[in-house]
């Protein structure tokens, strides 16, 4: 098996975050809104959260953002996951949720929650397959959000 780790997403990363962006149009029309995709970094900043580089033998296959607590509910949340498209279709994005997962279940949290926008099907598909469940739908802004969580137990 691959060895897959992780490590803080730095400046120099931006290159590999824009093509990763240019790779997934849905995710780039539905989160950057029109910001640069450093606005959108610095807007996501959050104390408790953290941005990073998924690493497959060396090679940098995917960028994650999770939130330890958020502010909504104070709960672990995964913001982002953006997988190189060669890499995709092979489990990595559930090896790298699944490691996400232990890292949360280590701090003896319970759940893992996340929330995109309820007529993405596709993201609800790829989050299912993954471990999620369907939790609740919210609205904000006038948009319908399906909010998923992930038992870690």
């Amino acid at each position: 098996m691959v060895t897959l780790t992780s490590r803080a997403m730095i400046t120099e990363d931006l290159p590999f975050f824009e093509q990763l962006v240019s790779e997934s149009q849905t995710w780039e029309e539905l989160e950057l809104t029109g910001l640069t995709l450093a606005e959108y970094i610095s807007h996501t900043q959050h104390p408790a959260g953290r941005w990073r580089i998924w690493e497959a033998e060396g090679k940098q296959v995917a960028i994650t953002f999770d939130v330890k607590s958020a502010p909504s509910n104070q709960k672990p949340w995964l913001g982002t996951i953006l997988v190189a498209k060669e890499a995709r279709r092979t489990g990595l994005a559930r090896r790298i949720i699944d490691a996400i997962s232990t890292e949360l279940l280590l701090l003896n949290e319970k759940v893992l929650f996340t929330g995109f926008p309820a007529e993405q099907d596709a993201w609800r598909n790829f989050l299912s397959y993954c471990g999620f469940e369907q939790f609740k739908l919210e609205s904000s802004e006038g948009r319908e959000y399906l909010i998923m969580i992930r038992p870690l137990e």
